[in-house]
C-alpha cells in the first residue's frame, strides 16, 4: 500500500507565511532603495518627462536601413551564442551530471568501504565543480575570460557555456537521483550492473524531463546572451547598452524590439518542439497514441534540425572563433598565469571577509523579494491564462456558456499570455535599462525587473503544470464551477512542483542579482569587478567565492528538500 502524505495542518501553513513576510521585510530593509522619482512632486515630474521621452521613441524607432541590418547581424550573432553556450555547457555539464548521481556513482549494492570512500569522493567532487560554475555567474565569467579571448561573441559563448554546464549539471544529476527507484527495480532485480541500471532504466524515465529543461535553457541563454553583451559578449546586449549610454532613444527602442522579436520566435519554437515530441495519451489535449515508428522519426527530425542550427552558428561565429584564438596567441602567459590563478586565492583576512559577508546580502535580499513578487503575480495570472479552465472546462464541467462568453474567455488567454510573453522576452537588464530611465540606476530598478521577467518566467511554467493536469481527475472533485475545480482540484496537484519551480526561480534570481550589480545593483557583483578592474585579485577572489558559497548553500538547501519531500 502507497504511503500518502498527511494533509498540512493549518498551524504550519500560518508559520510559513508569516515567515515570507518577515523575511520580505527584513530583505527591504537591508536594500539601499533609490526612491527620489515618487518621494517628491518634482522628482516624480522629472521622471516622468525621461519616461514619456523613452516611451515616445516607441512611437517611431529608428528602422532606417543601416540600424535594421546593424540589428539583425546581431540578432544572429545573439541566436548563435546562445545555441553554442547551450551545446557547450550540455557537452560539459553532462559527464560531470554522471558523476554528481548518487544512484550511479554509489548504488545501493554493498561494498567494502576501501571501495565506497572514492566514489563518495568522486561524487562530492564533482558537486562542488559544478557548484563552481553555477556559482559564478555567467556575466561575472564574461568578465574574467574578457581578459584572456578579447571582447568578442565567443567571450559570450564560453562565459554562458561554462555556467549552463554547472546548471545542466545539477538539474540532471537531481532529476536522476529523485527518480522512485522502484520503476527501474526490475533492472536491478535481474542482475543488472549500475551502468546499465542508469543507461536503461534512469536515462529514459528522465528523457522528458532533461528535454523540457534543455529547451528551457535554451530559451534563457538567449536572453543571458543579450545580459553578458553589456561586458563584452557580443549580439544585441551590446547594441542595446551603448545605445543607452549615448541616450539614443529611437535607436534603444529598435534593439529592444530586436529583442522581443527574438526571444519570442525562440519560445515559439520550443513549444513547436515540445509538440512535435508530445508522445503522452494521457496528456489533456493529446491527440492520440504515436506508433515508436513516429516517434523515432519525430526525434530524429527534432535532432537534425539541432544539428544544423549548431553548425550555422559555428559558421556564423567563425571570425570571433578567429579573433578570439589570436588573442589566446598573444597572451603572455607568464603574467597571465599569475592573474588567472590569483582569481582563486582569497584574501582571507577579517576585514576581507567582512566585506564578502556584507555584500553577500545585495543579491539575497534581491532574489527573495523579486521570487517572491513575480510567484505572486504569476500565480494570480495563472487562471486567466489557463487553457483547462478558460477554453475546455466543459470536458470536466460539462458547461455550455454562450458565444460570447466563450470569446471572452479566449481573450483573456491571449492578452494574459501575450503579458506574460512580453515580461519574459524582455531580457533583465532590459527591464533594468526601461525602469532606470524612470527611477535612475539603482536598487529599485534591479528588483522591479528581476522581479517582472520572474513572472513572465513563472507564469510559463505554472501555466503548463495546470493545463497538464488529466481532465478526469478534475472531474472527480464534484466542484459546480471553476473556482472551485480550481480551488479543491488542480491547485493541490501543481502546488509541488509551483513550490520547487519558484525555489529554482530564487536560485537564478540570486545570482542575476549578482549580475546586475555590475550595471548599478551593487553587491558582490559590483565589488568584484571593482576590485578586478584595480588588479586587486586576492580581494576579487574573495568576492568570487562568496558568489560560490551562496550557490552551495542554496543547493544543499534545495536538495535537503527534495529528500525531505521524498522521505514524506
Amino acid at each position: 500500500m502507497t504511503e500518502v502524505c498527511p494533509a498540512p495542518t493549518r498551524g504550519p501553513r500560518h508559520v510559513g507565511l508569516w515567515a515570507l513576510v518577515g523575511l520580505g521585510l527584513l530583505s527591504a530593509s537591508l536594500l539601499s532603495w533609490n526612491l527620489e522619482a515618487i518621494t517628491g512632486f518634482k522628482g516624480f515630474l522629472d521622471a516622468w518627462d525621461r519616461l514619456a521621452a523613452y516611451l515616445g521613441a516607441f512611437a517611431a524607432p529608428d528602422l532606417s536601413g543601416a540600424m535594421l541590418a546593424v540589428c539583425g547581424r546581431l540578432a544572429i550573432e545573439t541566436l548563435a551564442v546562445a545555441i553554442l553556450g547551450v551545446t557547450t555547457g550540455f557537452l560539459l555539464g553532462y559527464p560531470l551530471a554522471l558523476g554528481a548521481t548518487r544512484c550511479l556513482v554509489l548504488g545501493d549494492e554493498p561494498a567494502p568501504r576501501w571501495v565506497r570512500w572514492p566514489r563518495g569522493v568522486l561524487l562530492e567532487g564533482c558537486r562542488l565543480l559544478l557548484d563552481i560554475l553555477r556559482g559564478v555567474p555567467d556575466i561575472a565569467w564574461a568578465i574574467v575570460l574578457a581578459n584572456l579571448t578579447g571582447v568578442n561573441a565567443i567571450t559570450g559563448v564560453l562565459a554562458i557555456g561554462l555556467s549552463t554546464a554547472g546548471i545542466f549539471g545539477k538539474v540532471l544529476s537531481e532529476q536522476w537521483d529523485n527518480l522512485d527507484p522502484r520503476r527501474y527495480a526490475a533492472l536491478r532485480s535481474s542482475g543488472a550492473t549500475r551502468a546499465q541500471v542508469f543507461l536503461y532504466g534512469v536515462q529514459p524515465l528522465a528523457a522528458r524531463t532533461t528535454l523540457s529543461f534543455l529547451l528551457m535553457r535554451t530559451e534563457c541563454a538567449v536572453r543571458n546572451a543579450s545580459v553578458i553583451g553589456v561586458v563584452g559578449g557580443g549580439g544585441l546586449g551590446a547594441q542595446l547598452w551603448d545605445e543607452y549610454t549615448d541616450g539614443s532613444w529611437s535607436r534603444v527602442a529598435t534593439v529592444l524590439l530586436g529583442l522581443l522579436l527574438v526571444t519570442a520566435s525562440t519560445d515559439l519554437v520550443s513549444n513547436l518542439v515540445r509538440q512535435r515530441l508530445r508522445v503522452d495519451p494521457n496528456h489533456p489535449r493529446a491527440r492520440g497514441t504515436i506508433d515508436r515508428r513516429s516517434q523515432s522519426r519525430r526525434r530524429l527530425q527534432v535532432a537534425l534540425v539541432a544539428l544544423v542550427l549548431v553548425l550555422l552558428a559555428t559558421w556564423s561565429l567563425a571570425p570571433a572563433m578567429a579573433t578570439a584564438a589570436g588573442e589566446l596567441t598573444r597572451i603572455d602567459w607568464d603574467f597571465a598565469a599569475p592573474y588567472t590563478l590569483g582569481l582563486f586565492v582569497p584574501d582571507l583576512s577579517l576585514a576581507a571577509l567582512g566585506s564578502a559577508a556584507k555584500h553577500s546580502v545585495v543579491p539575497l535580499a534581491i532574489g527573495f523579494l523579486a521570487t517572491v513578487l513575480g510567484a505572486a503575480l504569476a500565480a494570480v495570472l495563472v487562471f486567466p491564462a489557463s487553457i483547462a479552465f478558460q477554453v475546455e472546462p466543459h470536458r470536466f464541467l460539462g458547461e455550455n456558456p454562450p458565444r460570447h462568453l466563450r470569446l471572452l474567455r479566449w481573450l483573456s488567454v491571449l492578452l494574459v499570455r501575450a503579458f506574460a510573453l512580453v515580461c519574459r522576452g524582455v531580457p533583465e537588464v532590459a527591464w533594468v535599462i526601461l525602469l532606470a530611465v524612470f527611477f535612475r540606476m539603482g536598487v529599485t530598478p534591479c528588483v522591479l525587473a528581476v522581479a517582472i521577467h520572474s513572472a513572465g518566467v513563472l507564469h510559463r511554467v505554472f501555466t503548463e503544470s495546470l493545463d497538464n493536469v488529466e481532465y478526469r481527475r478534475l472531474e472527480r472533485t464534484g466542484g459546480t464551477c471553476r473556482a472551485q475545480v480550481f480551488a479543491y482540484a488542480a491547485l493541490p496537484r501543481v502546488w509541488p512542483d509551483w513550490r520547487t519551480y519558484t525555489f529554482f526561480q530564487f536560485e537564478v534570481n540570486v545570482r542575476l542579482g549578482i549580475a546586475l550589480g555590475v550595471v548599478g545593483a551593487g553587491g558582490l557583483g559590483h565589488m568584484f569587478k571593482f576590485n578586478l578592474d584595480w588588479r586587486q585579485h586576492g580581494a576579487a577572489a574573495t568576492f568570487l567565492w562568496a558568489m560560490i558559497g551562496l550557490t552551495v548553500a542554496i543547493d544543499r538547501t534545495s536538495r535537503w528538500l527534495q529528500l525531505r519531500r521524498n522521505r514524506c
